[in-house]
């Protein structure tokens, strides 16, 4: 069975886990809360967020990110009803096709792919979900 992933930071898992849920979040380009999802099988790579430091904001390489802040990630069965593909999102939002069009091409340089991208507009309860952690290079299940 596919599935869609919640990719994100090790780091952020006791938010997560206080909460009960993932609690969706408008982004800089989308100011509609959303929870976002891939169906990429190893890492979104648009998931690696770059890292502050003392005098700037750095693009982190995925192992870079792993090993400072590591990596965990939700599954949903890839045919859940509550996950709309990124156009439904776009037209949702009301993202023009020119913005949408300088998103992609901007995740697209990052290795992104907007066709393995799906989103919920509603928080998800974490019982929903299975959880996987990366171990060095490997996901294993968390019960």
């Amino acid at each position: 069975m596919s599935r869609a992933y919640h990719y994100s930071a090790l780091t952020r898992f006791p938010q997560m886990l206080n909460s009960g849920h993932l609690l969706p979040y408008a982004g800089i380009h989308l100011e509609m809360p959303l929870v976002m999802f891939s169906a990429h099988p190893f890492w979104e790579p648009t998931a690696t967020k770059p890292c502050r430091t003392e005098n700037a904001l750095v693009n982190l390489k995925f192992w870079e990110y792993r090993d400072l802040f590591g990596c965990i990630r939700f599954a949903l069965p890839a045919d859940d009803s509550r996950l709309l593909t990124w156009r439904e999102v776009c037209n949702q939002v009301g993202l023009s096709r020119i913005d949408r069009r300088k998103l992609e091409a901007a995740a697209r340089k990052r290795g992104g792919d907007p066709k393995q991208w799906f989103a919920v507009p509603t928080a998800i309860p974490l019982v929903d979900m299975s959880l996987e952690i990366l171990s060095i290079n490997e996901w294993r299940t968390v019960s």
